[in-house]
C-alpha cells in the first residue's frame, strides 16, 4: 500500500509538471527534454529525480518473423511472449512460444553483456544441473539492439551518450539523435554495453507526453524502426506503479514488419532478473 501511495504521489507531481506542456519550437533544451522523457515514462523518482528502473518484465502476444542477414522469414503467430530485461548487466531473456505447430515451438533467447545463447527447454538452461545451453554468439548485437531500443533502454542510452545527444524539432515533434556508445557516464546507473552497435546512429521521436514513439537505428546497412503506442500503467490492477509502457509494439526492418506485439501486462517494480553466463558459453566464445 505504501508503494502504491508513493506512486500515486509521483503521478500527481507528473500531472502538475506536464500541465499545459506540449512540444513547441523552443523545446530544445537537452537536459530538460531528457528530464521530461524520464518523467513521462515514470522512472524518475525521489527528490533528486533519479532513474529508479533497473529491471522490467513484460508479457504479450502477436506475430514475428525471423530476420536473417539478407532475408526475412514468414510471419509466425506468437502464443506467448515473455521478456525480462536487466539494464545494469545488461541482460535480457526472451521466452517465445509459437502457435500453430511452428518450429521450434518454444525458444528462450538470452543475452548478457557480450555473450548470447539459447536456453534449452527451460529458463536457466546451461547452469550446473539445470539443462543445457547453446551458444549463439553471432546474435549478441541483434539482442542488445532489442534491449537498448525498448522505451526505457533508449532513454538510458540517450543519457549515456552525454553531449553527443542532440535535440531538435521536426514536424512539430521533439526528436533526439545520438550514437549508441560503449562509454558509460559516471552518473549513469546502467552499465551501457552495446558491443558492435557502438557508433550506430539512433533517432528517437517523442510523443506529446515525451515518451518514445518511434526509434530508428541504422546498422549494417539496414534501418530498424520500432514504434510504440498506447502507453499505460500495464501492471496488475492491484500492483500499479505509474510507470508507463506501450501496449503496442511494431518493428520493421527496411520497411518489412518483423514484429507486431500487443503487451498484456508488465512488472515494473524492479523484478529479480538474473542471466548468468553459462560456463559452456564462455568457453565457446573464447575459442
Amino acid at each position: 500500500m505504501q508503494s502504491h501511495a508513493r506512486a500515486s504521489l509521483v503521478a500527481a507531481a507528473m500531472a502538475v509538471a506536464f500541465a499545459g506542456v506540449a512540444p513547441h519550437a523552443q523545446d530544445t533544451n537537452l537536459k530538460e527534454v531528457l528530464r521530461k522523457v524520464g518523467l513521462g515514462l515514470g522512472i524518475l523518482r525521489g527528490v533528486q529525480e533519479e532513474d529508479s528502473l533497473m529491471t522490467v518484465e513484460y508479457w504479450g502476444t502477436g506475430t514475428m518473423r525471423d530476420v536473417g542477414p539478407k532475408t526475412v522469414g514468414p510471419p509466425v503467430q506468437i502464443k506467448s511472449y515473455y521478456a525480462a530485461v536487466a539494464y545494469d548487466f545488461p541482460g535480457m531473456r526472451l521466452d517465445v512460444t509459437r502457435a500453430g505447430g511452428a518450429a521450434p515451438p518454444r525458444e528462450i533467447q538470452v543475452v548478457s553483456g557480450r555473450f548470447a545463447w539459447n536456453e534449452i527447454d527451460k529458463i536457466g538452461g546451461g547452469l550446473p544441473g539445470w539443462g543445457s545451453a547453446v551458444p549463439v554468439m553471432d546474435a549478441v548485437t541483434d539482442r542488445l539492439l532489442r534491449l537498448w531500443t525498448t522505451p526505457f533502454g533508449v532513454y538510458k542510452a540517450a543519457v549515456a551518450a552525454g553531449e553527443k545527444t542532440k535535440v531538435a524539432m521536426k514536424g512539430g515533434a521533439v526528436v533526439l539523435t545520438f550514437p549508441f556508445t560503449n562509454s558509460p557516464q559516471p552518473e549513469q546507473t546502467a552499465n551501457l554495453v552495446v558491443g558492435e552497435l557502438n557508433g550506430a546512429p539512433v533517432t528517437v521521436t517523442l510523443n506529446a507526453e515525451y515518451r518514445p514513439e518511434r526509434v530508428d537505428v541504422r546498422h549494417r546497412d539496414r534501418v530498424i524502426t520500432t514504434t510504440y503506442s498506447e502507453y499505460g500503467d500495464l501492471n496488475e490492477k492491484d500492483y500499479k506503479a505509474d510507470v508507463f509502457f506501450p501496449a503496442r509494439i511494431v518493428q520493421t526492418v527496411d520497411g518489412q514488419t518483423v514484429l507486431d506485439l500487443t503487451i498484456q501486462k508488465t512488472n515494473t517494480y524492479n523484478p529479480y532478473v538474473i542471466v548468468p553466463v553459462p560456463e559452456s558459453v564462455e568457453k565457446a566464445a573464447a575459442r
